[in-house]
């Protein structure tokens, strides 16, 4: 399995941005407030972040970062009205925030080692699952940090082993009704990973405490979520959760006959599956599978998939498979509606959910093609999309947007 060497080597610096959208939904602007983006540039260690004006200038024109902006490497995490550089390198991770003059300015930092899941909690705080790559440990950590204080206010290890030699990895956390739900895949520490596709796997743990409460199961599709995305479970307005499942090669997982790609959901302050809920997305009008999806307000998501006959190229979502579509879910209906003016475009390669922005009923997020890198906005109720401005001068994409406003 060399593209999991690459990756491991590749990805240790990779720039993951997120931002929770339905915090953003309809927010009224400050004065001297910012629109503040990831830029990534084709080296992809060297990462920007730099604020604009508007969102107008997201939709005109072109974008070129060359010789702007802060450099800073990490997976950025807007929260608390900063974006929190989650840099695991020796610099070690800082909050950005507008000062006074709305200028971006770096706060304390902290070293974080490991962050192969993050989220942000309900009472903006920073949970980030450290792993080991190659299962030389089972003893994974839980870690919460406090953008506020600038520092981190609970951590603990938790052993995610299952039995000898397998263990559990995580793919994405989200917290919910003073719990935590960390969606995982099933592996042993052989060079091939040994994956065990053949159900979907939730490790649950007490919030603020982190201390561990069960593992749980499903056996009506596979394995949430994969690693360094963030996008295989989300939490909605109403506290429910959703974790999506993609049996894809896309992602990384070897296929298992009889399952199919598909939802499943975790009602709010529950600690089991809802046997009652299980959204087919193979057997729906998409005929394909999710690969990732974004909380975009109320009970509903932005999901990204793969059409039927399009699952053929491994690790398709990370690298250069341009066969994705969208569409917008209400969750709790099964309804769909098709994203249209959108071209066949790529997966979302490290980025995570921060790549989608959500303010006033529209949707704000870059889409790589074979031809160029673009930003959309996709109105959230009709699914229309509209081609924005081009991303040029270096970049590969806009790895992220969000909104802060100066601190008093």
């Amino acid at each position: 399995m060399k593209i999991k060497t690459f990756l491991a080597a590749m990805l240790a610096s990779v720039s993951l941005l997120s931002c929770s959208s339905d915090d953003n939904s309809g927010e009224k602007t400050i004065p001297g407030s910012k629109y503040v983006i990831g830029y990534q540039t084709d080296t992809w260690n060297a990462n920007y972040m730099w604020g604009f004006d508007s969102l107008d200038e997201f939709m005109t024109g072109t974008i070129d970062m060359t010789g702007k902006g802060i450099e800073q490497g990490g997976s950025y995490v807007p929260v608390g009205n900063t974006m929190f550089a989650l840099d695991t390198d020796v610099e070690g991770g800082a909050p950005y925030y507008l000062n006074a003059a709305s200028q971006l300015t770096a706060g304390n930092r902290v070293f974080i080692e490991s962050s192969y899941a993050y989220g942000v909690t309900e009472d903006d705080k920073v949970i980030v699952v450290g792993a080991s790559w190659e299962g030389s440990s089972t003893e994974n950590e839980l870690i919460v940090y406090d953008p506020v204080k600038e520092a981190i206010t609970a951590r603990k290890f938790n052993d995610f082993a299952t039995a000898t030699g397998r263990f559990d990895f995580p793919t994405a956390v989200t917290v919910s009704n003073g719990k935590v739900y960390v969606s995982v895949f099933n592996r042993d520490a052989s060079a091939n990973w040994g994956m065990d596709q053949s159900k979907a796997y939730i490790r649950i743990y007490d919030y603020p405490s982190l201390n561990f409460v069960k593992r749980i199961e499903d056996t009506r599709t596979t394995s949430a979520g994969m690693y360094y995305t963030g996008t295989g479970i989300i939490r909605t307005d109403a506290g429910n959760i959703y974790t999506f499942s993609s049996n894809s090669i896309a992602a990384g997982y070897p296929l298992v006959e009889g399952k199919k790609s598909g939802i499943l959901r975790i009602n709010k302050g529950k600690t089991e599956f809802d046997d009652d809920y299980f959204f087919n997305i193979e057997d729906s009008s998409l005929k394909g599978k999710v690969l990732a999806a974004y909380p975009i307000g109320g009970e509903k998501a932005y999901i990204v998939y793969l059409p039927e006959g399009s699952d053929d190229i491994e690790w398709g979502f990370l690298f250069s498979n341009y066969k994705f579509k969208s569409a917008i879910v209400d969750l709790p209906s099964k309804k769909i509606t098709p994203v249209t003016g959108l071209p066949l475009h790529g997966g979302d390669y490290y980025f995570g959910v921060g790549s989608m922005y959500v303010e006033d009923g529209n949707a704000y997020k870059a889409f790589k093609t074979a031809e160029e890198v673009r930003i959309y906005r996709i109105n959230l109720e009709t699914g229309v999309a509209t081609a924005g401005a081009k991303v040029v001068g270096g970049g590969t994409d806009i790895s992220a947007i969000t909104k802060l406003s100066p601190r008093q």
